[in-house]
């Protein structure tokens, strides 16, 4: 049986600084010191978009051009991740929000990432958070070690960018949340987009 592991959200823990709290508190679990919901909080809802099956991706190629794509996008990250390329995956964060690493910091985000190396990915589904997203993935190594990978994306400048989200938000933790509308998704709009990309790579 694959045993399962889900990789801190993909905002490791170690480097603080990688952990940007969401202002809206109302929108987070955690905050005890929340003011009470009012009638339009109650009716908050956030949709949980879920592929009918696991898509698998077999020998993505790290493109630039297909930050335009959510999908695109995270699938580059998770090669960068792969592949070790902490320089290339701290590209992809807006620079706003881009973090500084130390080499420990560096070295904390390498270990955390060895699971991924030589992995088969495939993209799970999507979730809806405001005006950004959090594209699910799993990536299952050698040693048939499942790991689900959570990338919270925001869209500037015609680009999509890794962006901080608070660990314990609704958004990342949306399978014990009672505010999701969950949906499945067809999967030939992807298997068309990834034949497209890869068929000119």
């Amino acid at each position: 049986m694959k045993r399962i592991e889900v990789l801190n959200k993909i905002i490791p823990r170690v480097p603080a600084l990688l952990i940007a709290l969401t202002a809206c508190a109302g929108l987070l679990s955690s905050c005890a010191t929340a003011p009470e919901k009012s009638s339009e909080d109650a009716a908050f809802k956030f949709s949980v978009l879920q592929y009918k099956e696991p898509v698998e991706v077999k020998g993505w190629v790290i493109d630039p051009a297909q930050s335009a794509n959510p999908e695109g996008t995270a699938l580059n990250i998770t090669t960068m991740m792969q592949k070790g390329d902490v320089d290339a995956w701290l590209a992809s964060w807006d620079n706003a929000e881009r973090p500084t690493l130390t080499k420990q910091d560096r070295d904390a985000l390498l270990e955390k990432w060895r699971p991924l190396k030589d992995g088969q990915v495939s993209m799970l589904g999507r979730v809806v958070a405001g005006a950004d997203l959090v594209i699910e993935l799993s990536v299952v190594n050698p040693e048939q070690k499942s790991t689900k990978l959570q990338l919270p994306l925001k869209h500037m400048n015609d680009q999509w960018w890794l962006t901080a989200m608070d660990p314990t938000s609704e958004f990342l933790n949306w399978q014990n949340s009672t505010n999701t509308i969950v949906a499945q998704m067809e999967t030939t709009n992807l298997k068309t987009y990834l034949k497209k990309v890869q068929g000119g790579q």
